[in-house]
């Protein structure tokens, strides 16, 4: 069995939702969807890079106070 390499990604936008139904929500809603590229957890995805703002206009729109953090 082949062992795979760890990859580590740097500046790679991430979203954190309270809950699974948040999450839910937005990969339904078909503008968010557009900068979501998969989920890695039931509360967490990664955003497609070079889409934050895009991604924080729509979260606005849909009547969301999102927290911008930057580690």
């Amino acid at each position: 069995m082949q062992r795979r390499k760890p990859t580590l990604h740097e500046n790679l936008p991430i979203i954190e939702v309270r809950d699974k139904v948040t999450l839910d929500m937005l990969f339904a809603d078909a503008q968010a969807s557009r900068f979501l590229i998969r989920r890695l957890s039931e509360k967490a995805a990664i955003v497609m890079p070079g889409q934050f703002d895009a991604l924080y206009a729509q979260l606005r729109k849909l009547g969301h106070t999102p927290k911008v953090s930057e580690k």
